[in-house]
């Protein structure tokens, strides 16, 4: 497929790709947004819609939220692939972690996948933070994780310390 897509690519005349790209922003959101990522200096009103999918999943506006650790990890899956920053996708899954944790203290300790979900966001973050030398950047609010474990059960504050210290606390 990628092969004849290549073949097509090469036929088209400058002004026709340009129609092309211009036709997938506007037929699709995904394009709108990589090229809203790509082109703005600040990716701020993106990520901050991805923010308030994941808050939704567990904090909706009405009823009790659905602790939808799937949901939220699809839509930073979705983020990821309009993502042009590394560090959108640290402040993404860091955000998560966060919302995770205050479902926790707002509703009590939940149950040992939910936790392992947690544990698991936590360190994709903590893993692109050192990979993209990211960590003086996030190191406060990674810290602010930590702190807001403590005392939650299942061990999550240990597992939280023991991924921070191997990735960010070197």
């Amino acid at each position: 497929m990628k092969r004849s897509l290549n073949k097509y690519l090469s036929t088209l005349s400058r002004k026709d790709l340009e129609q092309e790209v211009k036709k997938l922003y506007d037929i699709f959101k995904p394009v709108r947004e990589y090229y809203q990522l790509e082109l703005d200096e600040s990716t701020a009103e993106i990520l901050q819609q991805y923010k308030d999918k994941i808050k939704a999943e567990y904090f909706p506006k009405r009823g009790f939220g659905r602790a939808g650790n799937g949901a939220s990890r699809k839509v930073i899956t979705e983020f990821k692939k309009i993502s042009t920053h590394p560090k959108d996708v640290v402040e993404l899954w860091l955000y998560r972690t966060e919302v995770m944790i205050d479902f926790t203290l707002e509703f009590g300790d939940i149950d040992e996948p939910f936790y392992n979900s947690l544990a698991s966001g936590f360190e994709q973050a903590c893993k692109i933070m050192q990979k993209e030398q990211l960590s003086t950047e996030f190191r406060s609010y990674a810290q602010l994780m930590l702190s807001k474990t403590f005392g939650l059960g299942w061990g999550i504050h240990d597992e939280l310390k023991y991924i921070y210290d191997k990735y960010v606390e070197l």
